[in-house]
């Protein structure tokens, strides 16, 4: 079995650098820490890097996953190769943009872009915000699958993730005591639905939503809280169509023989106990 260490980045294409780097900065409040004419990297936490900007095609989405050690690593590319999936090795170019030893990349049954890295860059440098968003890390991802069964079946059977919970057919999976680092929404295509960073607590969230307000920012659904995580989330529109959410608190899955998942209805209270509406199909 595969065992993902964390999640590591979110790579996203834009056709407006410009714009993109002005969210994640003036927005986000994230910190940008090197630039060039087709990229742009962002810090959340002691990560080198959770987030990348760069100029492309906007439906180019990938999610990077940390594998701990070369065994391990050599490992997962020949498991994955033996259960048939196209797995591509990244160049010395394509781990330099990545900051990292070593790059596979492959497709989820979802036909989502899944980066496997190895020992990514840390930071030795303390963590400085462009505004006070009370941001403590990226938390998690939100992706798109018309059959999420396959790739619920993908990271439980192949990698070491585990169910935590679903919403109708909406699948949360997680790899450590978080309830979920990723989750996977029924849709009709495929791609990163959202990008989510935790903030310190309830006041940060709010406060954010404030701002969000303020700067005129669309938000599409909360802040609420969410009965599956018990997250209290806040989600907004960002550019290329990308959604971003702040989360704060959230359960804490300690041991999986006290944990069974449970199965929620797929009706508005369970995607938000408050009851905020959304817009977005996924979030109905």
């Amino acid at each position: 079995m595969i065992a993902v260490d964390q999640l590591r980045y979110v790579r996203l294409g834009t056709q407006d650098l410009a714009a993109a780097i002005d969210f994640a900065q003036r927005i986000l409040g994230l910190q940008l820490i090197e630039q060039s004419d087709d990229t742009a990297y962002f810090r959340s936490d002691l990560r080198d890097h959770t987030l990348v900007y760069f100029r492309g095609d906007p439906a180019d989405r990938a999610v990077g996953l940390e594998i701990h050690g070369r065994e391990q690593f050599e490992a997962a590319i020949a498991t994955l190769s033996q259960r048939g999936l196209d797995i591509v090795r990244g160049n010395e170019t394509a781990c330099g943009h990545r900051k990292v030893r070593a790059l596979a990349s492959f497709r989820d049954p979802g036909g989502n872009m899944i980066e496997i890295v190895l020992r990514p860059l840390n930071s030795g440098w303390r963590y400085f915000p462009s505004r006070d968003a009370g941001i403590t890390g990226l938390s998690d991802v939100v992706l798109r699958a018309s059959d999420v069964a396959a790739c619920e079946a993908l990271w439980t059977t192949v990698f070491n993730g585990r169910v935590s919970d679903w919403v109708g057919e909406a699948a949360f999976l997680r790899f450590d005591d978080a309830h979920h680092q990723i989750a996977y929404y029924p849709s009709s295509g495929s791609g990163i639905l959202a990008v989510e960073f935790a903030v310190e607590n309830v006041d940060l969230l709010m406060q954010n939503s404030y701002f969000l307000q303020s700067a005129q920012v669309s938000i599409v659904h909360g802040p609420g809280r969410r009965p599956t995580s018990n997250q209290l989330f806040l989600t907004f529109a960002g550019p290329d169509g990308m959604l971003f959410s702040f989360v704060s608190e959230g359960d804490r899955i300690s041991g999986d023989k006290k944990h069974r998942p449970r199965q929620f209805p797929r009706t508005r209270s369970s995607f938000c106990s408050w009851g905020s509406e959304s817009a977005i199909p996924e979030f109905r």
